[in-house]
């Protein structure tokens, strides 16, 4: 299948919001609201098989933290086009995003750290990313459902980020390309 990765536009909105429920099952995803997509939006990459084609098929977030350490989250595939690689598209346009962004540490946290260790994602601790950091995530954890809260905070979540290879090994400067 033929994908154009291109940054999110108002329009979308409705889209990235659907899809995102389409996979609330999914215990890796964090469901947002919508105030809080829309405030973002501007950092939301969407799939499409078209450039000008209203038709969302995925969706990911290339999210900034206060000291430079970038973080990709919220990625979302609508269900009936799992599995035909937009997830893989969307993960490579967001690496080379977040690349202009910052030549610093891109990380995640998954509940499926074999899907992301195929893009050449790691495993790291996750007391290696600042406190201010981890704090700034329990607000997205409590907007969860209940039962998913002790899961995410003490252990469902792996935190990976991007193997380091153009600086020595250094963890927070992920160079590895996808």
């Amino acid at each position: 299948m033929t994908l154009i990765i291109t940054p999110a536009r108002p329009q979308d909105l409705d889209s990235i919001v659907d899809t995102m429920r389409a996979n609330q099952h999914d215990p890796s995803l964090f469901q947002q609201p919508r105030a809080m997509l829309a405030s973002h939006l501007d950092e939301f990459l969407v799939a499409r098989r078209t450039a000008e084609g209203p038709e969302v098929l995925g969706s990911l977030q290339v999210h900034m933290h206060p000291g430079g350490s970038i973080e990709i989250l919220a990625v979302s595939v609508r269900p009936d086009v799992h599995g035909q690689g937009v997830g893989s598209a969307l993960m490579r346009a967001a690496i080379v995003r977040a690349r202009e962004l910052a030549d610093t540490r891109i990380w995640l946290g998954t509940a499926k750290p074999g899907y992301f260790g195929r893009l050449g994602f790691v495993r790291m601790s996750r007391w290696s990313l600042p406190l201010r950091v981890l704090l700034a995530k329990l607000p997205k954890v409590v907007q969860q459902p209940f039962e998913r809260w002790l899961p995410s905070i003490f252990g469902r979540h792996v935190f990976m980020h991007l193997a380091a290879c153009d600086f020595g090994g250094d963890p927070d400067r992920s160079t590895a390309r996808p």
